[in-house]
């Protein structure tokens, strides 16, 4: 019989190694030089015994961020619960160009389980969630804040880069949200590895974007963006690892941002090239899938 291998137990290290001499603690994960060493013979208990004792150790030592141990249907679990009790708000998207999904604390959701893959659903907004093993959860620390939960990936687990035009991708058969539901989806053409977006749509807009496909990233808004804000499409934001999708009414420029769920798409903070905001550092080598603001 074959059995499946365990997924490696998470380890605290986000590969900024280096031991402080006047305490012993690694400025990078918190850890002894003697826990590092046995980390990998070590049994559950003593994991478990390690991680517990890193949030205050990270304290102490005023560190940035610190790795947290959740993996795979954990963090699947974790998610869940997140969006259940209405704690904050999933933001997904690279800096400028961004969906958040919430819900209120009386406001009815679906949540679905299929082995890795977490789907969160609300009438105005979803989220899916794979837990891949490198799907890797931190907490940044905020002065005068509650942490912030970030969901990244290795750099090398992104996929290739986007189109830079607008792009027809033919009919979008993973919707999340009933709404044209494989309907036309076109990509905005940000041009990036970090993120997709797009918007989904009926066949009467998609009748007056086709003709302007191929048109270059920002340049092809002034050709479309009367069109998008007459009909308010649904708008897709994909991630590695997350895709997240809002029903909600686009506001005219200079308009009041809807409360709940809603999109931005900001020209000129694209353009500086951040895959997260700037105030934010995750560890070298890692990429951005989501944020998680606390409520």
């Amino acid at each position: 019989m074959n059995v499946a291998a365990r997924p490696r137990p998470a380890s605290p290290c986000i590969g900024a190694c280096a031991i402080d001499p006047a305490n012993g603690l690694c400025t990078g994960c918190a850890r002894t030089g003697d826990e590092i060493a046995l980390w990998g013979s070590a049994d559950a208990a003593i994991r478990a015994r390690i991680w517990a004792e890193l949030p205050a150790r990270a304290a102490a030592l005023g560190l940035p961020l610190r790795r947290l141990a959740w993996r795979e249907g954990d963090l699947l679990d974790r998610m869940e619960r997140l969006f259940r009790d209405a704690a904050g708000v999933f933001v997904v998207g690279i800096h400028g160009a961004v969906a958040e999904v919430m819900r209120a604390p009386d406001e009815d959701f679906q949540a679905v389980r299929d082995g890795l893959v977490l789907t969160l659903r609300t009438r105005r907004a979803a989220i899916r969630i794979e837990a891949p093993a490198h799907l890797t959860a931190f907490e940044l620390f905020r002065a005068g804040a509650a942490p912030l939960l970030a969901l990244a990936v290795p750099a090398g687990r992104l996929g290739p880069e986007g189109p830079s035009a607008l792009t027809a991708l033919g009919p979008d058969t993973g919707a999340l949200l009933p709404r044209d539901a494989g309907g036309a989806r076109f990509d905005l053409g940000l041009g990036r590895r970090a993120a997709r977006v797009s918007i989904r749509c009926a066949q009467a807009l998609a009748a007056r974007l086709a003709p302007h496909c191929g048109a270059p990233w920002p340049g092809h808004l002034d050709l479309i963006a009367a069109d998008i804000l007459a009909e308010s499409p649904v708008r897709v934001v994909e991630t590695p690892c997350i895709r997240a999708e809002v029903d909600a009414l686009i506001p005219p420029p200079g308009g009041r941002t809807p409360d709940g769920p809603h999109t931005h798409l900001l020209p000129e903070l694209v353009r500086v090239g951040f895959d997260a905001p700037p105030s934010l550092a995750l560890p070298k080598g890692y990429v951005l899938s989501a944020l998680f603001y606390p409520a």
